[in-house]
């Protein structure tokens, strides 16, 4: 029980600084210093749990990490890119242009410099820190589930507090939790989850908003019912592509897995 406490405050100390840093540093440079330093914090509250490191928290590179990455990232962002098409003929919104030039440069480079940390940084502390703290003290399926709650807990937080967005972050949550649970690194599940920043950030910028990225568009109107059919359809066709192809990755896992990650098989 000690351990397990012990592990409670790491999880919450490393999920705390990472939020602190993303949501109320507004500077850029002292920002992207800060997440820079998240990395030597979770390999010393990882060792402080008995886990070797940032590779004992998820980080392994197998043979099949960058195959895994690549994968995931064209199926993260293929399903998500159907999703905006999806609600663009719904009207959601409308296109009324593109960035050009130097605008679009710097869009892009903030998407994929700041998406990919913020979902490299967020798999590992709720993924790769919980599924690996609590390996060999429950049964594999009662981790992911856990996992997956505290995903969804914390990707609702950051977004509407209503019960439809939690529903929403829990199905997405299950997807992530599959591509690690399956591989043992934490490259399938970040590629996921940087596939479909990517296709947001296109629209919506690093800032979230219409009009903020490369692709302006301008706010239109939707059923909600329609909205939320929309997207419970595509996070959900997510989870199933990705498990007819994660599924059977398992015994390659177990086979090049480093010490700290699941033992896993191929049923």
């Amino acid at each position: 029980m000690k351990k397990l406490i012990f592990g409670l405050v790491g999880f919450l100390l490393l999920d705390f600084y990472f939020n602190v840093t993303t949501h109320l540093i507004s500077n850029t440079v002292i920002q992207f210093l800060c997440i820079l330093l998240f990395f030597p914090l979770a390999s010393y509250i990882a060792k402080l749990n008995g886990l070797p490191g940032l590779q004992g928290i998820g980080l392994a590179k197998t043979q099949n990490s960058r195959k895994y990455f690549l994968i995931s990232l064209f199926i993260g962002f293929s399903v998500w890119t159907l999703l905006y098409i999806t609600y663009w003929s719904f009207g959601k919104f409308e296109i009324t242009g593109v960035q050009t030039g130097w605008n679009a440069g710097w869009i892009l480079l903030q998407v994929l410099a700041g998406f990919f940390l913020g979902s490299f940084i967020n798999d590992l502390i709720t993924r790769g820190f919980v599924m690996n703290l609590l390996k060999g003290k429950m049964p594999p399926i009662v981790i992911m589930s856990i996992s997956i709650i505290i995903y969804a807990l914390d990707d609702f937080w950051n977004g509407d507090l209503s019960l439809m967005n939690f529903i929403f972050s829990f199905v997405l949550g299950c997807s992530l939790t599959y591509a690690f649970y399956k591989t043992g690194t934490i490259w399938a599940d970040t590629g996921l989850h940087f596939g479909l920043n990517i296709a947001y950030g296109l629209l919506y910028g690093l800032i979230g908003k219409p009009g903020g990225g490369i692709i302006l568009i301008s706010k239109g109107e939707i059923n909600p019912f329609i909205n939320n059919t929309i997207v419970l359809m595509m996070t959900s066709l997510l989870f199933v592509i990705v498990y007819f192809y994660y599924r059977r990755k398992g015994q390659v896992a177990a086979e090049t897995q480093i010490q700290g990650h699941f033992t896993l098989n191929s049923k």
